[in-house]
């Protein structure tokens, strides 16, 4: 009998509280807007004793309006691993729109700083402003692979981008940056389906999907990080 498809029940992993808005209003912090989409609770989310020094979080203003996540990344080469990435719309008032970028090491954030600092980041024809986040993020204890592309590959009947996107979507709230299909190859069993997801963050979106995968899908697919075209 051929195994079924797995369903998209709560089996093992926790849905986030943005998701089931179950999170308690007066936890927020400033960085926890309408647009972020990750877990506000989480002490590295709210830059709880961050030192200055190791912040990793920029604050930037003066983008297009048009801004969206996979237009602000696509804009960052040889810098680093992003940790997460938020972007507000546009102010009414001067129609331009702001972001909020972290990485994993406070040296790459410094890249990314002088580089907007120098003139060097230019978005549709608009160079942007720079400055040092208040909601400091540290460099925390995470994986040296850790990254927000996840890397999956398994069964064609549910590593294809419908089905997985209904799961993730389940899961938690995410931003998408990009979605490469790395085709089917043969395997022992089967063919195997090969996808390359591209999150806006690692914090509660990458790393939530490789958990929700790995626990959930088990057996009948892998999901490892792969590496961060922002840093290449």
């Amino acid at each position: 009998m051929a195994t079924p498809i797995p369903t998209m029940d709560h089996r093992y992993f926790k849905p986030s509280e943005q998701l089931t808005g179950a999170a308690d209003g007066s936890r927020k912090t400033d960085r926890c807007n309408g647009n972020y989409r990750g877990d506000c609770n989480l002490s590295i989310n709210r830059g709880t004793g961050v030192p200055e020094e190791r912040n990793t979080s920029l604050w930037i203003t003066g983008l297009p309006g048009s801004t969206t996540v996979p237009k602000f990344l696509a804009s960052i080469t040889k810098t680093g691993r992003v940790r997460s990435t938020v972007i507000n719309g546009p102010n009414e008032s001067t129609g331009t729109a702001a972001a909020s970028i972290s990485f994993f090491r406070r040296k790459d954030a410094e890249v990314l700083y002088n580089a907007i600092q120098q003139g060097r980041m230019v978005l549709e024809d608009m160079i942007p402003r720079v400055q040092w986040n208040r909601n400091r993020i540290g460099e925390e204890d995470s994986p040296s692979y850790a990254s927000r592309v996840l890397l999956i590959a398994g069964d064609p009947l549910v590593v294809n981008q419908d089905y997985l996107d209904g799961f993730f979507k389940s899961k938690f709230v995410y931003d998408i940056d990009d979605i490469i299909d790395h085709g089917t190859v043969p395997g022992i069993d089967g063919p195997i389906s090969r996808l390359e997801y591209r999150f806006g963050s690692w914090r509660s979106q990458a790393s939530f999907a490789r958990l929700a995968l790995n626990l959930e899908l088990r057996g009948f697919l892998l999901a490892e990080y792969g590496e961060d075209p922002c840093a290449v």
